[in-house]
């Protein structure tokens, strides 16, 4: 009978102890719905209608790369003109000095005699051939750097057009830039919280639910030790009671 009654206190102290765990399915329902909340979150933030944020950030990566592949092609063009007006500049310098040569050529304020003029002219004459055939492959030389320069000029006019050209595409990009600081915005900002912040708290609310899951399981853990315990306890009941009787 000591037994007994002490089998008796201890399902019914038990029995007290298992009536606050009556509210575990209360709670496991609540953190299923915030676990499908944070879900809908992590999806509205990782795409916008049918793209994924990825594939929008890598696609203006790739345009940000050929807008700059396409500046360097221009600072190269730039540079090529500049080099000809370079060329120009010293084209034009040669033929002062060339002109001012010829002129001290056919002066003579020495006084010579004719024949040692005449010499001297033939002399200048072939020197003048010389210099002629200089002077034509300059001018060839000319020809061909200005019509590279036309060459040039031509391929430079479409940039220059109001639809096309790199004022269009300047506007362009920071249309674009200014489209994608906005979206970066709106997704860094939502409401006075930030998206740091917000996923911060995300982390801390999931921290706290795998706690409280922990917990739970524990909790489980020690009802299944329990309700063992109390099997055993009733298979001794009933051994015993089958002894007595």
């Amino acid at each position: 009978m000591a037994t007994l009654n002490r089998f008796k206190e201890e399902l019914e102290k038990t029995e007290a102890e298992l009536v606050p765990l009556g509210g575990l399915d209360i709670l496991i329902s609540e953190l299923s719905g915030r676990r499908d909340r944070l879900v809908v979150s992590l999806d509205q933030l990782e795409s916008s209608g049918d793209e994924k944020l990825s594939a929008r950030v890598e696609a203006l990566s790739r345009e940000k790369i050929e807008i700059e592949q396409r500046v360097a092609r221009l600072d190269d063009g730039f540079n090529i003109l500049n080099s000809i007006r370079l060329d120009f500049d010293e084209l034009r310098e040669r033929r002062a000095h060339l002109e001012r040569a010829l002129a001290e050529v056919e002066t003579d304020p020495d006084g010579r005699s004719l024949i040692d003029r005449q010499n001297a002219l033939n002399e200048f004459i072939v020197e003048s051939r010389l210099r002629l055939t200089r002077l034509q492959d300059t001018s060839a030389t000319l020809t061909r750097f200005k019509e590279e320069a036309a060459k040039s000029q031509a391929e430079l006019t479409p940039l220059q057009s109001p639809a096309f050209g790199i004022e269009a595409l300047i506007q362009e990009v920071n249309a674009n830039r200014d489209i994608l600081v906005k979206t970066l915005g709106e997704i860094e900002l939502k409401g006075d919280e930030q998206l740091s912040s917000r996923v911060e708290a995300l982390v801390k609310n999931k921290a706290e639910i795998d706690q409280r899951l922990a917990r739970i399981f524990e909790n489980f853990q020690n009802l299944d030790s329990m309700r063992k315990d109390i099997g055993e306890i009733f298979t001794s009941i009933r051994g015993t009671l089958n002894r007595i009787g």
